[in-house]
């Protein structure tokens, strides 16, 4: 699958990325927000990119590279988790190299998953979890449609730590 943007394109990552996605996880910044752990090394990137293929052959979750139309490097990821068919909807994860950032880039590829996602796996709910000083990505989710529905309080544990949580959706209709 490849889901064409302007300036990035949405694909299957594979084995072939591990380096970009090793080189662009090593960064502090990106394990903040996220569950990416650090340091982060090549065998977690080729741990990642199996478990990718494996859920995709289950269709539980989507995970797509952000693909530099330009380069053809992996920049960052994005994807659905917990795909529920039942209930039509999906949980919203991603994130982008830091030398990106700011440049409208992750808007793009949430728009285009997005889309694919409720129009062409007739989804009803995206949802997405944000701690709440992650302003770029709440802000980011805000633009793309997305609304906040509330705080869950405690809701995950990073490190030991409990952290609240923005919890956001976009619907379908």
């Amino acid at each position: 699958m490849q889901l064409n943007g302007q300036k990035i394109n949405l694909r299957y990552p594979t084995l072939d990325d591990a380096d970009s996605i090793a080189k662009y996880c090593a960064d502090k910044e990106i394990s903040e927000f996220t569950f990416i752990p650090f340091p982060y090394t090549h065998q977690d990137a080729v741990d990642f990119i199996t478990m990718c293929i494996e859920d995709r052959k289950s269709m539980t979750s989507l995970h797509c590279g952000i693909e530099n139309c330009e380069t053809k490097e992996i920049i960052g990821m994005i994807g659905l988790n917990s795909i529920n068919k039942i209930h039509f909807r999906g949980e919203l994860g991603y994130w982008l190299a830091k030398p990106f950032w700011g440049q409208g880039i992750m808007l793009d590829a949430i728009n285009i998953l997005t889309s694919f996602c409720l129009n062409e796996m007739q989804l009803e709910r995206i949802y997405a979890h944000v701690q709440p000083d992650n302003i770029g990505s709440w802000k980011v989710l805000e633009k793309a449609g997305f609304e906040r529905e509330g705080l869950l309080r405690n809701h995950f544990c990073v490190g030991g730590t409990m952290h609240d949580h923005y919890l956001y959706a976009k619907l379908k209709d």
